[in-house]
């Protein structure tokens, strides 16, 4: 295993801090690696709170081991909400209806002063 694949699977004897359930390999996103420096993106399954860590991997091979900074919470809303087959149907629904006059949905000064205001 190499790289990020290494790095995930040394990760998961990590913990959710919210509630104690350990990460898994799947739950684990290594974002940027750089001389021995990563920056990571955890998700628990099981509370869906978000965190995130810089990773240092000290020594090489056999004798090498992490140091994982503090794991900090992602502010809530960071991550975009997912979309459900709701979404899509209304999208569908407005887009059969949408004639492409965008200046009366957003407004004529391009803010969402048209249908779409506030």
């Amino acid at each position: 295993m190499e790289g990020a694949d290494w790095l995930r699977t040394r990760l998961t004897s990590l913990h959710c801090a919210t509630c104690g359930r350990s990460y898994r390999d799947g739950q684990i996103r290594v974002r940027a690696q750089r001389d021995g420096l990563s920056f990571v993106d955890f998700v628990c399954r099981a509370c869906g709170r978000e965190a995130n860590a810089i990773v240092t991997v000290v020594g090489r091979g056999r004798a090498a081991r992490l140091e994982v900074g503090e794991l900090a919470e992602s502010p809530p809303g960071a991550r975009s909400p997912s979309l459900g087959p709701a979404d899509v149907l209304a999208m569908r629904r407005f887009l059969r209806r949408f004639n492409g006059d965008f200046r009366s949905l957003f407004g004529a000064d391009g803010r969402a002063g048209g249908r779409l205001g506030a």
